[in-house]
């Protein structure tokens, strides 16, 4: 058994050729072109992978859905793409497809911990230097100040990798608070009103992964706090007969109550991974609807990692490195916390976050392609989550929201419990 060879995925070779394949178009480099836009730019790819990095050839699905609802019109194509998917195979593309899938399960093998031993310090060296030499390198062709870098850019992630390699494997909270999500919401509104659309929408996604995902009394404190702090900051603001620092104490009073009653005395939630669907209706459509902009795209770390920061590096206009702003760098952070994240906490980003996961969920339970199990030969062994992506446990329900039907229960379990049927 010890000298057995260890088995490469079936579905990592597939992630790394839909990686390549969605990904393949190195005519930009070689012809000083920002991106492809060309045929296929008008056909949605079934995952996500950004439209605007300068390698892509097909369209996003979820900027495709965001344009259309911008311009107020039905997104058929994309609904179309999702419907004939989720009905056949479920939210298999999401393991098989996926390169933004691909990266989190590789950052997932990295070992921290105390159970990596000397291992998690390697870990977190080689962590501290490539970051080290990001760094460099922004100061060096962004012409950042090395302060800048150093005080909000190197030294926070550093702590944060720290963090996790001390601590070592995690996964994500249980439950999400409907308080705590209300709460962030309305902090959002506020932001809006008082300082624009872009810090609005900013403020109201933070606060719907913070908020939600704590709840209870820091959640409430928090809202209270916050609340009072971006009604009385800044230019005269009012409501009604209410301004300064009388609203302000309103507002908290208000935020503070809802959270408390709701989080605590209702004890009203719902499972974390639900956290998606809320983006999915918040922010690609709610937001979307209003503001005629894809938001969703605009902070998606996957469009950070695919286009935002190769564009802005390589640069090919000598123009969008002048364009860096706020916004770029709010960006960038959430990259570098969801990469961190993901070296403790396996595919973070696709069980709370990604509303392509939400969609493709829905069809897990009705899809042509489902999984079988059998609970008679069941050991109740654990390998089956042990083995899991997603973390999940395929033996209590195969065809429960979260499994991306990586199939990797099936081949590993041994007395062959778990199958697939068609």
């Amino acid at each position: 058994m010890g000298n057995k060879k260890r088995r490469i995925a079936p579905y990592r070779i597939s992630q790394i050729i839909s990686a390549v394949l969605l990904n393949v178009y190195v005519l930009a480099y070689i012809q000083n072109k920002i991106l492809y836009t060309g045929f296929f730019k008008h056909i949605p790819q079934p995952v996500l992978n950004c439209y605007g990095g300068p390698l892509a050839v097909f369209a996003c699905p979820i900027g495709s859905f965001q344009q259309m609802i911008g311009i107020h019109q039905v997104p058929w194509l994309v609904i179309g793409i999702f419907v004939v998917i989720g009905a056949f195979v479920g939210r298999t593309a999401c393991a098989w497809m996926c390169p933004f899938g691909l990266w989190q399960d590789l950052l997932a093998k990295i070992k921290v911990g105390p159970k990596a031993e000397t291992k998690r310090w390697i870990s977190f060296g080689v962590i501290a230097g490539i970051t080290a030499v990001a760094s460099v390198l922004l100061v060096i062709f962004v012409n950042i100040d090395w302060w800048k870098v150093l005080l909000f850019g190197w030294l926070p992630f550093t702590a944060l990798a720290l963090f996790v390699a001390v601590k070592g494997k995690m996964d994500v909270p249980k439950r999400m608070w409907l308080g705590g999500l209300l709460a962030s919401v309305g902090l959002g509104i506020l932001v809006w009103a008082r300082f624009g659309e872009s810090f609005g929408v900013v403020a109201g996604v933070l606060g719907m992964v913070i908020l939600s995902l704590t709840g209870r009394w820091f959640a409430a404190t928090a809202a209270a706090v916050a609340g009072f702090l971006i009604s009385v900051l800044g230019s005269g603001f009012c409501i009604g007969p209410l301004s300064g620092a009388v609203l302000g104490l309103v507002v908290a009073i208000v935020g503070f109550g809802l959270v408390v009653l709701l989080d605590r005395v209702a004890k009203a939630s719902l499972p974390s991974t639900y956290l998606k669907f809320w983006f999915l209706i918040l922010v690609v459509v709610v937001v979307a609807y209003k503001t005629g902009q894809p938001w969703f795209c605009q902070l998606c770390p996957a469009g950070t990692l695919g286009a935002g920061i190769p564009l802005v590096l390589w640069d090919p206009v000598n123009a969008l490195q002048g364009l860096v702003g706020w916004l770029f760098w709010v960006k960038v952070a959430i990259l570098l916390v969801l990469l961190v994240a993901a070296i403790a906490v396996k595919r973070p980003f696709c069980r709370l976050i990604c509303p392509i996961g939400a969609i493709y969920s829905v069809f897990n339970k009705a899809s042509l392609l489902r999984m079988e199990f059998d609970e008679d030969t069941c050991t109740h062994c654990r390998i089956c989550r042990k083995v899991c992506p997603m973390n999940i446990e395929p033996c209590e329900n195969p065809n429960q929201l979260e499994c991306i039907r990586c199939f990797e229960c099936v081949w590993n379990c041994p007395k062959k419990s778990l199958r697939i049927r068609v």
